[in-house]
C-alpha cells in the first residue's frame, strides 16, 4: 500500500517565521520589515497547539490597539483556519474562533491599563499582540501578561507579538527588547520572565517576492527616510514622531568620549526623582561653544520609567565622590542647576536641596518659570540644529530616551510630560544657563548662595 499523501495547507519558511514558531521562550517579539509574514506566524502559534488534547483549556486572545485594526488579522486567519482545520468556527458577534476539540481564540483590543481590568481574572495560556509598537506605552502589555496562566497540568504558556519598528510605542520596545544593544535572538533574564526578539525580513518571504515581486519596489521608493528604514530594512535607529525628529542626528550629535580639557567650562544639572528616575548630567562647553553632555548619573529601576528609589542622601553622596575626583583632574564646576522644587520646605524639615547640601552637594534652581519648558526646548533644538549639542556614547539613558520623546499632543512645542522625560529636563535645566565665552568670569548673581522658595512657588537667593 502506498503511503497516504497529505496536502500541505501551511508551513512555516526557512528562517524568521520557523525560528519564531519553535522559540521555547516564554515572550517571544518577532520583529523587522514589513512583508516578512509575522501576522501569520502569530495566528499559527496559537493554531499549532489546537488538537493537541488540550480542547476547551487551550484558550488564547490575539490583541490589536483599536477593534478597527482587528479586520486585517482576522481575515488572515479565515484565509487560512477554514482550510487548516474544516471543523473551526468564527463566530462573528463576538469575533471568536472555536474549534471542535473546544479551543478558542478571541480577538480583542485594549489601549491603556485601564483596559485590562476587562481581562481581570481571565485565563489566556496564549496572548498574542500584534504591531506591538503601535501601543504608547508597556502598561497594557504588562498588565495582561498576569493573565497569561492555566490550571491545566503541562500547558504550555507563552506571549507572542509582532512589530516594525515605525509606531509610536518605538522606544518602549526597543528598550524592552534591548534591541541595538544585544544581538537578536539573545535571551534576555533578568527579574522579569525571560524574553526574546528575532528579526523578520521581507527576504525570508520568497513566496511574496516571487507572487508579489512590485511589493519590495514599493517599499524601495518609500521617500519619508524614516519609514523607508523601518519597513524596508527593519532598522531601529529611528524616531518617527518624535519631538526632534527633523533635527535629531545620531551620527552627528553622538560622539565617542575623550578627556575633556580642564580648561573646558564645566557644570552639572540635575532632575530629581525618587519612584521616578533621577538625573544628572555633566555638561562641558568648548571655546567654540559646543556644549557636550559627558556624563550621566540616572536613577534607573528595573522597568522602564521607573526610579532606583535611591534617598537623596544616598544620590549626594554618589555626586560628592565624583566631584571630588573631578576637582583633583582640574575640573571647576560652576553653575549647578537643578529644579527649583528640590528647594521646597513644604511638610518637612529640611527640603532635598538642603539635604544635598548638608552632604556636600550644593544646587542653585534653573529657570523653570512660566514658558521655561518652550524657551528650553527651543535651546535644544536651536544647539542641535547648528551642531552645537553633542553626547557621550556612554549617556546611554539620555539616548535611549531623548530623541524618542514625543510631543505633547495639547501642546506641540513641547515633549509629552507622561513619558520618560527626565534626562530631558535635567537637559533643559543646563543648555538655559547664561551662555558666556569660557573665560567670562562668572556673575555675582550666579555665585552659591542659599535659596528660599516662598509658597506661591517663586525663588530668591539670600
Amino acid at each position: 500500500m502506498g503511503a497516504i499523501s497529505q496536502k500541505v495547507i501551511w508551513q512555516p519558511m526557512p528562517g524568521s517565521q520557523t525560528r519564531f514558531l519553535t522559540c521555547p521562550v516564554f515572550e517571544v517579539l518577532l520583529a523587522g520589515t514589513r512583508g516578512g509574514g509575522k501576522t501569520d506566524a502569530l495566528l499559527m502559534s496559537f493554531a499549532r497547539h489546537c488538537g493537541r488534547g488540550f480542547g476547551e483549556h487551550w484558550r488564547g486572545a490575539l490583541f490589536r490597539l483599536t477593534y478597527p485594526q482587528l479586520a486585517d488579522v482576522v481575515a488572515k486567519s479565515k484565509r487560512w483556519f477554514h482550510d487548516i482545520f474544516p471543523g473551526a468556527k468564527f463566530n462573528e458577534s463576538n469575533y471568536r474562533w472555536t474549534w471542535p476539540d473546544g479551543e478558542t481564540l478571541y480577538f480583542r483590543y485594549g489601549a491603556t491599563e485601564d483596559d485590562y481590568w476587562n481581562y481581570h481574572g481571565h485565563e489566556y495560556p496564549w496572548l498574542g499582540f500584534e504591531e506591538l509598537t503601535n501601543w504608547r506605552d508597556s502598561s497594557f502589555f504588562e498588565a495582561m501578561q498576569s493573565t497569561c496562566r492555566s490550571s491545566y497540568p503541562g500547558m504550555p504558556r507563552m506571549v507572542c507579538a509582532t512589530c516594525n519598528p515605525y509606531g509610536v510605542g518605538h522606544g518602549w520596545v526597543k528598550a524592552r527588547y534591548r534591541i541595538g544593544e544585544i544581538p537578536p535572538e539573545t535571551v534576555i533574564r533578568d527579574s522579569q520572565k525571560p524574553r526574546v526578539m528575532i528579526h523578520s525580513s521581507i527576504y525570508d518571504n520568497v513566496f511574496l517576492l516571487k507572487n508579489d515581486p512590485d511589493y519590495l519596489a514599493t517599499l524601495e521608493a518609500i521617500t519619508d527616510p524614516n519609514r523607508r528604514k523601518a519597513w524596508l530594512e527593519g532598522d531601529w535607529d529611528i524616531h518617527v514622531g518624535s519631538f526632534l525628529e527633523g533635527v535629531w542626528d545620531a551620527k552627528r550629535h553622538v560622539v565617542e568620549p575623550f578627556d575633556i580639557p580642564g580648561t573646558w567650562t564645566v557644570w552639572k544639572a540635575m532632575d530629581w526623582g525618587y519612584r521616578a528616575p533621577y538625573a544628572v548630567y555633566w555638561f562641558a562647553m568648548d571655546p567654540d561653544g559646543c556644549i557636550y553632555l559627558w556624563r550621566e548619573l540616572y536613577g534607573a529601576g528595573e522597568k522602564a520609567g521607573q526610579g532606583s528609589m535611591e534617598t537623596a542622601a544616598e544620590v549626594a553622596r554618589k555626586v560628592k565622590a565624583i566631584d571630588e575626583r573631578d576637582t583633583k583632574m582640574g575640573y571647576s564646576s560652576r553653575i549647578n542647576l537643578a529644579d527649583p522644587a528640590i528647594f521646597s520646605k513644604i511638610g518637612t524639615d529640611r527640603s532635598i536641596g538642603q539635604i544635598f547640601r548638608d552632604e556636600g552637594v550644593r544646587w542653585q534652581p534653573a529657570w523653570n518659570a512660566k514658558g521655561s519648558r518652550i524657551n528650553g526646548a527651543q535651546e535644544i533644538i536651536r544647539l542641535l540644529a547648528e551642531d552645537k549639542l553633542k553626547v557621550f556614547t556612554t549617556c546611554k539613558h539620555w539616548l535611549r530616551t531623548v530623541p524618542a520623546l514625543p510631543p505633547d499632543e495639547l501642546n506641540p512645542e513641547d515633549v509629552d510630560t507622561t513619558a520618560e522625560d527626565h534626562a530631558w529636563d535635567a537637559t533643559r535645566y543646563g543648555v538655559m544657563r547664561r551662555r558666556r565665552r569660557p573665560d567670562e568670569p562668572i556673575a555675582l548673581e550666579e555665585k552659591e548662595s542659599d535659596v528660599v522658595i516662598t509658597d506661591s512657588g517663586h525663588s530668591f537667593m539670600v
